[in-house]
C-alpha cells in the first residue's frame, strides 16, 4: 500500500493516459472522416446540364436532377420577351431578377447550393438556354 492515498502506480497512470489518448484519436479520426465528406461535397463534379426551356406567364420551377444541387447556373434569354428568375425559391426573397431579351443571368454560389429556380414572364413567352453545373 502506498504512503500517499491520492497517488496511483506508474503502470496504472500509463493505462489511463493511453486510454485517454485512444479516445482522443478515435474522436479525431471521426472528425477527419466527416470533414473529408464535406470537402468532397464542395468539389464540383464537372457535370454541365444544358436545358432548353420555354417560359410563359405561368410559374415554372426547375430543379437539378437526382436531388443534387447546382454550383452555378447560366441563363440566356433568346426572347421574344423578358423573363424573371428567382433562385432557391424557399430561401430567396420575392424580388426576381429580370433577364432581358438577349441578356444573360449568371449565379455562382461556389458550393452546391442551388436547389431550384423559378422562371416566368409577365407577358408572352421566352425561350431560355440554361446551363446548370454540378
Amino acid at each position: 500500500m502506498s504512503e500517499h492515498p491520492n497517488m496511483i502506480r506508474a503502470d496504472e497512470a500509463q493505462v489511463l493516459l493511453l486510454d485517454k489518448l485512444l479516445q482522443q484519436m478515435t474522436n479525431l479520426s471521426k472528425q477527419v472522416q466527416e470533414n473529408t465528406v464535406l470537402v468532397r461535397e464542395q468539389i464540383p463534379m464537372g457535370i454541365v446540364e444544358p436545358l432548353n426551356v420555354d417560359v410563359t406567364t405561368e410559374n415554372k420551377v426547375l430543379s437539378p436532377p437526382f436531388d443534387r444541387k447546382w454550383f452555378s447556373i447560366s441563363i440566356v434569354n433568346d426572347g421574344p420577351n423578358n423573363c424573371f428568375v428567382i433562385v432557391n425559391t424557399e430561401l430567396s426573397n420575392t424580388n426576381p431578377h429580370e433577364v432581358e431579351v438577349n441578356g444573360t443571368f449568371e449565379v455562382d454560389m461556389g458550393a452546391p447550393k442551388i436547389k431550384d429556380i423559378l422562371l416566368y414572364c409577365v407577358t408572352g413567352t421566352a425561350s431560355l438556354r440554361i446551363r446548370g453545373v454540378r
